[in-house]
């Protein structure tokens, strides 16, 4: 068994489990085969360090619980195994995963002449990411919400060739387009320039069953120097937001997101790995948010950027059509990849006739037009009427 994140229990002990193994073969032969295939794994030891507070394991554990070698990396550590890695460093909250960068729950420490890692980060990232196959009662997923980021008289983040909310539309006509060909029934909470209230996209999307929730943003820096991708999901209970230090107690409530932490991570490392691959900005990594549309979402859900409106390099792609779609395409790899990866299953295939969807011609243009207010020109009243016809449709 991995650590919980309330308690880290040992394995039975070996004499006990062996006995009623022993009075269990003569009737169920093919248990017994079970049982002693898992036997290695619920006999992994888990050494539990208390550090301020919190619980914590040797990286050495990990090392072994997922059969992987260990060595010295950088003044960090580096576990491998075929195909799969674990990259981190002391002191530090940021660990790569098979290549992604992810921002852990807790920092990881140095104690005793030992590595250690927070039992949070095993339980609630380190075993859905490299284990999804095992995540109970995972999503079949048959449905896609695509929400796009702002609208109406809410832009968004301005930068030099437009604004936020029409780049976000345009990435998901694009991706309900290319879902739709592949075989996914795609539900929109925007489709055009409107309002939509934070607390409405969620409340549409649990509406859905065997669904997951792709919200698009594009970021913004205070001195336009940041850049990069980075995708963000619910913040597991009793874990600091963003990039916070210390816990308060907002961070200690349960919500509605926290039934799916395992897919939310899961959907997060699809969908992001296929935007770092895809997009070619930096990677900022996967990180733990509260915002609205996931933690009050039902169904897996992730908050993609897509990079910095403002930044010199970030906005000229941004505003590049073939920069946009390439994002869609790594919003269906994502969604495929996750798919895959919980059921075990193929992606579904092109069907032979697809549901028809906005041409891409048809965009929302992202050039900013001169003394035009920041926004569209409906005012708020306005957007929310809009919304609420365009929510019951």
């Amino acid at each position: 068994m991995i650590p919980s994140e309330n308690t880290l229990e040992k394995p039975l002990a070996s004499e006990a489990t062996s006995f009623h193994v022993a009075r269990l073969m003569p009737r169920f032969p093919l248990f017994a085969v079970i049982f002693w295939t898992l036997l290695p794994v619920l006999q992994a030891q888990w050494d539990v360090v208390t550090h301020e507070g919190r619980r914590f394991v040797p990286i050495d554990n990990v090392a072994t619980f997922y059969k992987m070698s260990q060595t010295a990396s950088g003044g960090g550590f580096r576990l491998s195994a075929q195909g799969r890695s674990i990259e981190g460093k002391p002191g530090g909250r940021d660990v790569r995963i098979n290549g992604v960068k992810y921002v852990l729950c807790f920092p990881i420490v140095s104690r005793g002449g030992q590595v250690l890692i927070s039992a949070m980060d095993v339980t609630k990232i380190i075993e859905p990411v490299m284990r999804p196959q095992k995540i109970r009662n995972a999503t079949a997923v048959r449905t896609v919400i695509l929400d796009a980021g702002h609208g109406g008289h809410d832009g968004g983040a301005r930068g030099p060739f437009g604004l936020e909310k029409d780049a976000a539309l345009d990435v998901v006509l694009r991706a309900k387009k290319l879902l739709q060909e592949n075989g996914y029934q795609v539900r929109l909470t925007r489709s055009t320039d409107v309002f939509i209230p934070l607390e409405k996209r969620p409340e549409f999307a649990n509406r859905h069953a065997n669904a997951v929730f792709v919200s698009v943003h594009f970021n913004k820096s205070a001195q336009g120097g940041g850049t990069g991708i980075e995708t963000f999901c619910l913040a597991p209970r009793g874990v600091p937001s963003m990039d916070e230090e210390n816990l308060s107690y907002s961070d200690l409530k349960q919500h509605p997101g926290h039934a799916r932490d395992p897919e939310n991570i899961a959907l997060a490392t699809a969908v992001h790995a296929s935007m770092v691959k895809s997009l070619t900005l930096p990677d900022r990594g996967i990180k733990r948010a509260r915002f609205v549309v996931i933690k009050n979402s039902t169904i897996p859900a992730i908050l993609v950027e897509g990079g910095f409106m403002n930044h010199q390099q970030d906005s000229r792609l941004i505003a590049n059509t073939e920069y946009r779609q390439r994002m869609a395409r790594a919003i269906l790899d994502g969604v495929n990849l996750f798919k895959t990866a919980v059921s075990g299953k193929p992606a579904y295939q092109k069907p032979s006739v697809v549901a028809s969807a906005a041409d891409p011609t048809d965009a929302p243009s992202l050039r900013s037009v001169e003394n035009t207010p920041i926004g569209s020109s409906t005012d708020n009243a306005s957007a929310v009427e809009a919304a609420v016809k365009s929510l019951a449709n």
